[in-house]
């Protein structure tokens, strides 16, 4: 009897052994998963583009997500390659610093991680003050983001342009390109819309696709639409996702709108996966990514 015991004890651990070498496992491939950079590349038909922007890129990056094995340093390393690329105009789309999964477990902590994230946010920056773009490095802000830190302060340190609910004009042999930073103050779309034509070229850099019916139904001030090109991240394309549905809390048109083009609305809208993580540098189903983005015109087609 002791003797029929003391096998199922033995079997017992070596099915929690067993168990746990599988979760040991399946997490080091989502963490494998998570660490390798995609880069993708898209070439985008702009009817409005100005021909002297005729095969201009741009290097588009959201959610570096700063934390946990995803360090300043780490990050850095990516821009030092990535500006072999020589892009034209650096994008960075929000969301540079993250909570790891402790900090999320211990409320405790929150302002020991905000002190930490505004460090790790300004090593980043200016890790990457030098990073080439012809024609400049331009940034917007998450929720997160307003909330910690002077980032305007910082942007005007290393070399950016912050665009929260403001617009660059970038100038080329006389035309126009027009990059817009999505804010706060989505209400206000209406008005700023209108003070474009419908044939001006205007890029639209926004933290969420909830931000996207703002967008829309906004009109330019000769009526149509003002907005040739929307670049969009937060989602991490789910980042962990089975049978169709994500670990993070999205809302419905994130859900809609998880990841990659599209072009339902007539303009072409892009969802970055993103570079980091959120709470953990875990990923399954998803890929970190930034993109090369080529501009082209479609009537030069």
């Amino acid at each position: 009897m002791k003797r029929t015991k003391d096998k199922k004890r033995g079997a017992g651990r070596l099915v929690a052994l067993a168990l746990c070498v599988v979760a040991a496992g399946f997490t080091g491939f989502m963490a494998i998963n998570a660490s390798f950079m995609h880069l993708r590349r898209a070439t985008v038909w702009l009817e409005d583009l100005p021909p002297a922007f005729e095969g201009a890129t741009i290097l588009y990056a959201s959610d570096i997500d700063l934390g946990g094995v995803n360090t300043p340093r780490r990050a850095a390393r990516l821009f030092e390659q990535l500006g072999s690329l020589e892009p034209d105009i650096l994008i960075l789309g929000g969301d540079y610093t993250a909570p790891t999964l402790m900090d999320l477990l211990n409320q405790s902590q929150v302002s020991a991680y905000s002190a930490n994230a505004s460090s790790a946010r300004e090593d980043f920056f200016y890790s990457i003050s030098s990073f080439p773009a012809r024609l400049g490095r331009y940034l917007i802000l998450s929720p997160d983001d307003r909330m910690s830190g002077d980032m305007r302060a910082l942007a005007e340190e290393t070399g950016f342009k912050l665009l929260d609910g403001e617009v660059a004009e970038i100038t080329r042999d006389g035309e126009s390109l027009f990059l817009f930073g999505v804010g706060a103050d989505t209400d206000g779309m209406a008005r700023l819309s209108r003070h474009f034509n419908h044939n001006d070229c205007v890029v639209a850099v926004t933290y969420s696709p909830n931000q996207f019916p703002a967008l829309m139904t906004s009109e330019a001030g000769d009526s149509g639409h003002w907005v040739d090109l929307v670049l969009s991240g937060h989602t991490h394309g789910g980042q962990i996702r089975l049978f169709g549905r994500s670990i993070l809390s999205l809302d419905s048109l994130e859900q809609q709108f998880v990841y990659d083009w599209n072009r339902e609305t007539g303009v072409p809208m892009l969802v970055n996966s993103g570079v980091g993580c959120e709470g953990a540098n875990l990923r399954l189903n998803t890929q970190p990514e930034v993109w090369l983005i080529t501009l082209t015109n479609s009537q030069s087609e």
